[in-house]
């Protein structure tokens, strides 16, 4: 059985991606980790920081797995196609709950979270970013892409597959085919 404090993180994420911000109370987390009110606020000061501390552990990671692949040797698409393949198994491994509440904090009015979740976002992008201009120099992707846009892309693609997946009801793996993700990814960034 998970400790306490880790209860309570992963009960917090799901409430947060299946039910919404509104219904993350500590009340309803309270219920549902089999705890009181009180016992929540013996391992976190706020609710914020119960966010906070789900986003910093998902973010971390996968900025930790993306250092990693962009760092790696090969060429600039190979290191794009372990990106991919990394955020896509942190997506399965996560049942993609985190790309969810960084979503749900995004809209919110806490400052706090969205200013992790900004970091986190420009973070990434500027490793793609790096990757991206290497290959353009190595002659291995096209030069007339825009960085910037591209590099979100990667993102934005993950994060739309989560979505997708939680409103066709959690079923089944979240991308069921790793190779067309990473032929409709990379496809248009590689030089013809």
């Amino acid at each position: 059985m998970l400790p306490t404090r880790e209860r309570i993180l992963k009960v917090a994420a799901e409430i947060i991606a299946h039910e919404g911000l509104r219904q993350f109370t500590a009340k309803n987390l309270a219920n549902k980790v089999g705890i009181s009110d009180a016992a929540i606020f013996k391992h976190f000061s706020t609710m914020d920081e119960i966010a906070e501390e789900i986003i910093r552990r998902y973010t971390t990671e996968c900025l930790s797995r993306t250092r990693e692949a962009v760092s790696s040797d090969g060429s600039s698409i190979e290191k794009l196609e372990r990106v991919i393949e990394s955020h896509i198994d942190l997506l399965e491994k996560t049942k993609g709950v985190v790309p969810i509440i960084c979503f749900e904090f995004a809209r919110s009015n806490k400052r706090n979270l969205k200013r992790l979740i900004n970091e986190f976002l420009e973070t990434y992008a500027g490793m793609i970013k790096s990757v991206l201009e290497e290959g353009i120099k190595k002659g291995e992707i096209a030069a007339d892409i825009d960085l910037d846009e591209a590099s979100f892309s990667f993102i934005g693609f993950m994060q739309a597959k989560a979505f997708q997946w939680f409103i066709r009801g959690k079923k089944g793996k979240i991308i069921k085919d790793k190779e067309t993700v990473k032929k409709l990814l990379l496809r248009g960034l590689k030089k013809l």
